[in-house]
Parts: C-alpha cells; sequence; structure tokens
C-alpha cells in the first residue's frame, strides 16, 4: 500500500518541510504571541520535528535501532497530543493537560523499549497510530467548542485532524489484523503526519492573529462582544453614539472615560503574553465592578477601555476614575503575580459636553494624551 515515490526522498522532504514550518511559527510565536498556548504548540512542533527528522535518517524498519524507533514513537505520539493540549488552552481551559499528553508520549515508546534489539514492529505501529489518531481526534473536538467552531481556519484544522486520526486509527487496525498485504507503508503515514503540521502551522497561526484583533467568526452577533466580557470596539461605537444622540434630544448629559492600562507593553515583556491577557481580564473585571451598573464598557484595543456614562450629577467622570484606580490598587493580578496594574485616564463630557459622541472620543482621548506626556 505504499505510494509509489522514493522513500528515502519522500523522508527527507517530510523533515525539510516540518523544519521550515517549525522555525517560522516558533519565530512568529516568540515575537508576537509568546503565551502558554503557542508554547505547547512549538513543543509540538519540535516533536514532530524531532520524529520526521530521524525517520529520515535512520528510516523505520528492521534496521533501525530500538531506541530510535522508541524516540520516533515518543515524539510522533507526543507531537500530536501537544496539539490538543494547545487548543484546550486556546479554548479557554485552565489546564491544558501537557503532562498527561508526556506521560502517554513516554508509555508510547515502551514497546521499542521493552521489545529487545528486535522489537515487533507491528505492536510498534498499533500503538504509535492509535495513540497519535486517538489524539487528533480529540483536537478536533476541542475546535468544535465555544466560538471557535464558527470560524474557518478552525473548520480546516479540525477537518484535517478528524481525516488524518480517522486514517491513523484505521492503519492501526490494518496492522493489528496481521495481513501482509495489508499493513500501510511509512509514506502512507509519515505524509499525513506531515501535513497535520504545514496546516496547524498556518491555521493555529491565522487563529492567534483574528484572536487578538477579537475577530473569531463571520457572525454579526459575535462581533458584538470582545474577548473580554465587554462590547467590542465597533458595537461600542454604535451604542454609544445611539446613547449620545438619545441624551441630546432629551436635554440629558453623558460623559466618557477612556481608561488605558499604562504598563501593559512591560507585561508582555517581562512575563509574556499571558501575563498581559491576565491583566486586560484583571482590568476587565475591576471596570465591570466599579462604574455604575448603567454606564456602557466597551473595549478600543491595545489595552484602551471606554466607560460611557450619565454625568447628570456634577463630577461622574472623576468619580468613576477614582472608583477604578481604588479597585486597581485593592486588587493584584494574581495566579503567583502579586502586581497591581497601573492606568492612565482620560475624560470629557459634564457641562463642556461635546454634542456627538465623536466629540466626546477626541476630547477624552486629547485629554489621555496629555496625561500620557506627563507621566512620560
Amino acid at each position: 500500500m505504499d505510494l509509489d515515490i522514493d522513500l528515502t526522498t519522500l523522508l527527507v522532504a517530510c523533515a525539510l518541510a516540518l523544519a521550515t514550518v517549525t522555525t517560522v511559527f516558533t519565530i512568529t510565536a516568540a515575537l508576537r504571541h509568546n503565551d502558554e498556548s503557542n508554547r505547547t504548540w512549538v513543543g509540538a512542533f519540535a516533536a514532530a520535528l524531532c520524529a520526521t527528522g530521524l525517520t529520515a535518517i535512520y528510516g523505520l524498519d528492521r534496521s533501525t535501532p530500538a531506541a530510535v524507533v522508541a524516540t520516533i514513537d515518543a515524539s510522533w505520539v507526543f507531537a500530536t497530543g501537544a496539539l490538543w493540549a494547545g487548543c484546550r488552552l486556546l479554548d479557554g481551559r485552565r489546564r491544558s493537560l501537557i503532562l498527561v499528553v508526556l506521560l502517554v508520549g513516554l508509555a508510547a515508546a515502551a514497546p521499542a523499549s521493552l521489545g529487545g534489539p528486535d522489537p515487533d514492529l507491528d505492536v510498534v505501529s498499533i500503538v504509535r497510530l492509535g495513540l497519535s489518531g486517538f489524539f487528533a481526534w480529540l483536537a478536533a473536538t476541542e475546535l468544535m467548542r465555544g466560538p471557535m467552531r464558527l470560524n474557518l481556519n478552525a473548520r480546516i484544522l479540525q477537518t484535517t485532524l478528524l481525516v488524518v486520526g480517522g486514517w491513523f486509527i484505521a492503519a492501526a487496525a490494518l496492522f493489528a489484523a496481521g495481513e501482509d498485504g495489508g499493513r500501510p507503508g511509512q509514506a502512507s503515514t509519515i505524509l499525513p503526519f506531515t501535513a497535520i503540521f504545514v496546516v496547524a502551522a498556518i491555521c493555529l497561526s491565522a487563529l492567534r492573529v483574528e484572536r487578538s484583533g477579537n475577530w473569531w467568526s463571520v457572525s454579526v452577533e459575535s462581533r458584538r462582544q470582545s474577548d473580554l466580557p465587554v462590547l467590542a470596539a465597533e458595537s461600542f461605537r454604535e451604542d454609544a453614539r445611539d446613547r449620545v444622540e438619545r441624551a441630546a434630544l432629551t436635554g440629558g448629559q453623558v460623559g466618557l472615560v477612556l481608561a488605558e492600562i499604562s504598563d501593559l507593553d512591560e507585561l508582555n515583556s517581562a512575563f509574556g503574553r499571558d501575563a498581559g491577557d491576565r491583566a486586560l481580564i484583571h482590568f476587565t473585571q475591576v471596570l465591570r465592578s466599579h462604574v455604575p451598573a448603567s454606564a456602557l464598557i466597551g473595549y478600543l484595543g491595545a489595552g484602551r477601555f471606554a466607560v460611557l456614562v450619565d454625568s447628570a450629577m456634577s463630577g461622574a467622570t472623576a468619580l468613576v476614575v477614582s472608583a477604578v484606580r481604588t479597585g486597581l490598587v485593592e486588587e493584584s493580578l494574581g495566579e503567583r503575580l502579586e502586581i497591581r496594574t497601573g492606568a492612565r485616564f482620560g475624560t470629557s463630557g459634564g457641562i463642556q459636553v461635546a454634542p456627538t459622541f465623536e466629540g466626546l472620543l477626541a476630547d477624552a482621548t486629547a485629554d489621555l494624551d496629555r496625561v500620557r506626556v506627563l507621566d512620560g
């Protein structure tokens, strides 16, 4: 059942393809998205490169040293398992279960490690392909959860994982059947394995870019809320514009507060993007728990939030700023980071209320810029 192609050339080509995507993905993750899920995926790509590289160098037949076969098996299974673990983190789960994946990967090496100098390659293949197919299906299932199920890149990766995972399990069954003519060859398993990671490199990179831009699907409703539990930028602008217009018609007054995390870049640089994400979540929680329930809260991006409040009461915007400052002082980021988040504020409205939302936003932005200059 092997493909009619020079096997050595194919194995080298697969190793080179994985070396390329691993290098690109690792550099991108380090420079732009250095968080826990991407670090987990980098481990998956490294393990996949190890498996294909060793296969290209030694082959995978009865002449291959048992230690090499065991390393290939462990790396192969760990690579697909780490893909699943990273998808769990991207989907908002607290634990990646990467230690479970590591233990399963080590267990996958047992048939080759304990089989003496000439291990049974059928048993080795059954374990390797069966476990990696199972992990591929778990990763595909994880991509079906939440808003990711509506995303095109998640769908592409999900389909790839389902198809390849199904083939791996079917191939394991063929090895278990023990028919010489029905055993899949190396080409028919190494090619799908390589394809998983080439597709994953493209789709996972796109998913992270889309997530950082607060975009998950083509659904209009999904765009109303950002990744944080507040309105996305465009939705906030629409709702705020309507509220300002209605206030003008009824003779009411509104005020706008812009709140910007002052040390977000420093947090990202010092502790990774995961710390920056926690700072955004923490800041959102402080806003939601300290501003009036009638206020409109939105995330404008780049660590900047906007709060539209009824300013009929004198000093309403100043009260909001004071309440948020108090909340930031009282609460740390938590999760082993005893750090208080700093913030800058810009306000507009009150007696000098601008007639439009755009006017309010321009005044508040100018005020925030002045504060930034004073802070140096």
